[in-house]
């Protein structure tokens, strides 16, 4: 115990006797005169209040000390996953019971009777839990991921305050989720000492490693299906495996598995005859003696459209420019183009045009139109452009009649030119800085600063003005050498998008020398991107609520964001957002999203059983409808815990090596508290506990210098002194 004090504390001994010799002067002499006895008495109350004023005045500060000994805790962590019920079961059926038999004994053996020190439990599978009493029955082994990084590394966190000076990890080694536990035990603390549950040889299995399929299909279309399956002990069998869906059978085929462990594929076709999102399943027979069947079956989803994009194709003439953009889009699984090539007769290469465009989802005015169309031909373009609303792009090319696009095209072109001419110069194409986040350039194979390498366009020697609703996305220099002139502009207005590459030349790109092998996807992925870009509808819907997610893991819980606007599309923060989530029995769960601010929402419906499930959602706001939304998901099962049924003990002995721990196994885990005696680490800690009372706070003396003055004023008044 100490003292210490705001200001010196010899200062204080001088203010002290000051009060001292102050009371000694007071009560020197009094009127009327007092017996020695009451002078020292009201000297001495009077005394005893300065000192005491002067004492905390001077801040005084009690300081107290103590010591402690915290003793170790060892922390020990039990996976709690799925794959220990596998990799425990041995000859019998996986079940919690048998796994709970094997940990039992090792839980035993750490727990607070024979570790020198205290244990602590914690369940590690998805997540990082404390496990009640009794430890062992509270372990269920259902988790359907393991993460072990981030239980090792939550530890010392849930830990903080006590001396932990162990972790103890009870597992297989097989994680699914999450970091590698290798990187956490490199940056361990404390030393993490492993015992490897279950067999570690490779069981008789047989596994459906991976299903690969389309991600979009088409209605009556035979979708292809492989499924690579892993065998391991095979004895060459066949086996049979079916694709499945909403539990009838699509298709079915025999794979003959090899001998020993390896892979074998088969192909199976599917043929949709639902548009929407579709769940299939494949699914391999039963091996006799396999450790589980859990990891026979595997799904995937499937998005099924009605129909491939339609695009007219319409050129110029025949020249490399139009080939170069008819073999994109030929090249497009999603599109199917009908071309068609105006002759100097007037008459087309590929047929005349359809009777009816109605069926036309795009139309692409390759240098359409030029001098040999027809002003009937061209006017009906402009009609199922401007009249239907059907989506447009437009390339330019040296046979382009603008003329024409002036007078029949001017209401739907996003730039129009001041005059028409037969001109050209070339230009380099530089994306604009407006540009580089449009959809359009989003180009993963290639860097767009890699356009500007590209061999030049030739652009026509006129102005061109862009209508205020366009975009620039891409310019070149201007030929009166003021601003850059638009070279690729792009439009939405009412619902309509169109497109216009104000450049010729392209089929340069498409033929691009080695040296510029790096730029080959840029010509290919930015015309299917505008073509994907005037096609997709603009979405002007006032309430748009999407799921997260297409497909859901069977222990993911399924979540929902959504926007809210009114007619100015100004978000609105105080709707009232309703989903109702159907599933495929046509059960209905309502459900109500979370505002969380400038008209956004949220919702959590948690874990789904797996399914395909559809959606409808509207919003409200003072009980007047807003607008509504729709849309379909599913959830897929879940079964990563039961890929790799065995035990990883190469991993375990690394993450104890890596941390300064030990490995064991069931068998050897006995050692582990006589290893821990051993240790010098592995001990308590003496902890220093320092408490501090600023006494110049209290109250207990501001009322004792309130007792002494008033005694003194008291005594005074009763022996008359003035």
């Amino acid at each position: 115990m100490a003292f210490t004090f705001g200001y010196n504390p010899w200062l204080l001994l001088l203010c002290v006797a000051v009060a001292g010799g102050l009371t000694y002067w007071s009560y020197r002499t009094t009127v009327p005169p007092l017996g020695a006895g009451w002078r020292g008495l009201l000297g001495g109350l009077r005394f005893l209040a300065l000192a005491l004023i002067c004492f905390l005045l001077f801040e005084p500060v009690l300081q107290q000390f103590q010591s402690s000994e915290r003793p170790p805790v060892l922390a020990v962590l039990v996976d709690d996953s799925e794959s220990m019920r596998v990799v425990t079961a041995g000859d019998r059926s996986p079940s919690a019971a048998t796994a709970r038999d094997s940990v039992r004994p090792i839980l035993e053996t750490l727990g607070d009777d024979e570790v020198s020190g205290s244990a602590r439990f914690f369940e590690a599978g998805s997540a990082l839990r404390a496990l009640p009493d009794p430890i062992a029955d509270s372990l269920q082994f259902d988790d359907a991921r393991t993460d072990l990084a981030s239980a090792l590394q939550g530890v010392p966190e849930e830990l903080q305050g006590t001396n932990l000076q162990g972790i103890v990890l009870v597992s297989d080694g097989q994680y699914n989720t999450g970091r590698n536990p290798l990187r956490v035990a490199d940056r361990s603390p404390v030393p993490i000492h492993t015992v490897t549950v279950g067999d570690t040889t490779r069981s008789r299995d047989l596994r459906l490693r991976s299903v690969a399929t389309n991600d979009r299909a088409y209605l009556d279309s035979r979708v292809p299906v492989r499924a690579t399956l892993t065998a391991t002990d095979g004895r060459g069998e066949s086996v049979t495996v079916t694709l499945e869906q909403n539990g009838q059978t699509l298709d079915r085929g025999t794979a003959r598995l090899p001998t020993g462990t390896g892979e074998a594929s088969i192909d199976l076709t599917s043929e949709p005859t639902e548009a929407g999102l579709q769940q299939l399943t494949v699914r391999a027979s039963e091996l006799p003696g396999e450790v589980t069947t859990r990891n026979n079956a595997q799904t995937v989803s499937l998005r099924v459209l009605e129909s491939k994009r339609q695009v007219l194709l319409l050129g110029a003439a025949p020249s490399p420019n139009v080939t170069a953009v008819r073999r994109v889009y030929e090249r497009d699984a999603d599109t199917e183009v009908t071309a068609r090539i105006p002759q100097p007769d007037g008459s087309f290469i590929g047929g005349p045009l359809p009777d009816d465009l109605s069926t036309f989802d795009v139309v692409v005015a390759a240098g359409f139109p030029s001098d040999p169309v027809p002003t009937d031909v061209v006017e009906r373009i402009a009609t199922l452009i401007e009249d239907d609303g059907t989506p447009a792009l437009f390339f330019l090319d040296r046979q382009t009649d603008l003329t024409a696009w002036r007078q029949h095209f001017e209401s739907v072109l996003p730039a129009t030119p001041s005059r028409a001419t037969t001109d050209f110069v070339e230009v380099p194409f530089t994306v604009a800085q407006e540009g580089r986040q449009h959809p359009v350039f989003r180009i993963e194979d290639a860097n767009v600063a890699l356009f500007e390498r590209l061999p030049p366009l030739q652009r026509s020697a006129v102005d061109w003005t862009p209508t205020p609703d366009a975009r620039v996305l891409a310019t070149a220099p201007s030929s009166s050498g003021s601003d850059a002139a638009p070279l690729l502009v792009v439009r939405s207005r009412a619902g309509l998008r169109t497109g216009a590459f104000l450049g010729t030349g392209v089929w340069r790109w498409a033929l691009l020398p080695s040296q510029l092998e790096a730029a080959d996807p840029l010509w290919p992925s930015l015309a299917s991107n505008l073509l994907r870009w005037v096609s997709t509808e603009a979405d002007d819907s006032p309430v748009r609520v999407r799921p997260v997610s297409s497909t859901f893991d069977g222990d993911e819980p399924v979540s929902f964001t959504g926007q809210v606007y009114d007619e100015s599309r100004q978000p609105i923060a105080d709707a009232t957002v309703e989903v109702t989530v159907t599933d495929s029995t046509g059960t209905e769960y309502p459900y109500t999203m979370d505002p969380v601010g400038q008209g956004r929402y949220t919702l959590d419906v948690g874990t789904l059983p797996e399914g395909s499930y559809r959606y409808d959602a509207v919003a409200r706001l003072e009980g007047t409808e807003l607008g509504t939304d729709q849309g379909k998901f599913s959830v897929a099962p879940l079964r990563l815990e039961y890929q790799t049924p065995r035990s990883d003990a190469v991993l375990m002995q690394q993450v104890a090596a890596r941390s300064g721990g030990t490995a064991y196994t069931p068998q050897t885990v006995q050692q582990l508290p006589r290893d821990l005696d051993r240790r010098s680490s592995f001990s308590s800690e003496v902890v220093q506990q320092t408490s501090e009372a600023e006494l110049w706070r209290t109250s207990l003396f501001l009322l004792a210098i309130l007792v002494l003055l008033a005694s003194e004023w008291t005594l005074r008044k009763y022996l008359g002194l003035t």
